[in-house]
């Protein structure tokens, strides 16, 4: 996802990033340029899948994408979750709501500008970015405390998804909408409720969140 810094009282043009030129989980390798390194132990990480316990999807696109998709420099360290319009999502680690946007509707697929998005901000200072949400989608507002597992929204088909429905997520170093992608690069996340995954979540793999 790339942002531009907002600037006072002006909203940020969204990218999320996108599947790109080789489709969602291509199994084209990433060039040697692209370097995904530094996951924190699977088994103790603060963070859980982003969708309710008993809950599978699939990962449609992860770390380090292949040239031509949009997981690649800042956005490096994102995922796709293969997803349904409508279909619930919650928060992998709890926060502050800081932003929401919910405006556009399922079908406006545009590389910026059309992304409804949720953004939460943790104690230490990082965000979780959920995109791609459907119209009205979110169930939560800003400033709104939430609990690890809370109930955010609803996922959708808006803005840089190449037409294909799915739940964005990914963990930054602040909140990318304030401050936009490159201040706020992505970092590497892991799952503690789900299969080991000592270097993130492998593409074309479907994981099921499991009680924690």
């Amino acid at each position: 996802m790339r942002l531009n810094a907002r600037a006072s009282g002006v909203s940020a043009v969204v990218a999320i990033a996108a599947c790109g030129a080789y489709g969602c989980g291509s199994p084209t390798a990433p060039d040697s340029s692209e370097v995904c390194s530094g996951y924190a132990d699977w088994q103790s990480s603060p963070y859980v899948l982003p969708y309710p316990v008993g809950d599978s999807f699939a990962v449609i696109q992860g770390n380090c994408a292949a040239a031509g998709n949009g997981h690649r420099d800042v956005n490096r360290y994102s995922y796709d979750f293969g997803m349904p319009i409508g279909t619930a999502f919650v928060a992998a680690r709890g926060g502050t709501v800081v932003e929401v946007e919910q405006s556009h509707f399922d079908g406006q697929v545009a590389p910026t500008g059309l992304d409804n998005y949720i953004v939460v901000r943790h104690e230490d200072g990082t965000a979780a970015l959920y995109g791609h949400l459907t119209h009205d989608g979110a169930a939560v507002s800003v400033g709104d405390v939430v609990l690890q597992g809370a109930a955010l929204g609803r996922s959708g088909n808006t803005g840089n998804t190449a037409n294909v429905p799915h739940l964005h997520f990914s963990v930054q170093a602040c909140d990318p909408v304030t401050g936009g992608s490159a201040a706020c690069p992505t970092i590497p996340s892991t799952f503690r409720n789900t299969d080991a995954n000592p270097e993130g979540l492998q593409v074309g793999r479907t994981y099921r969140a499991l009680p924690y």
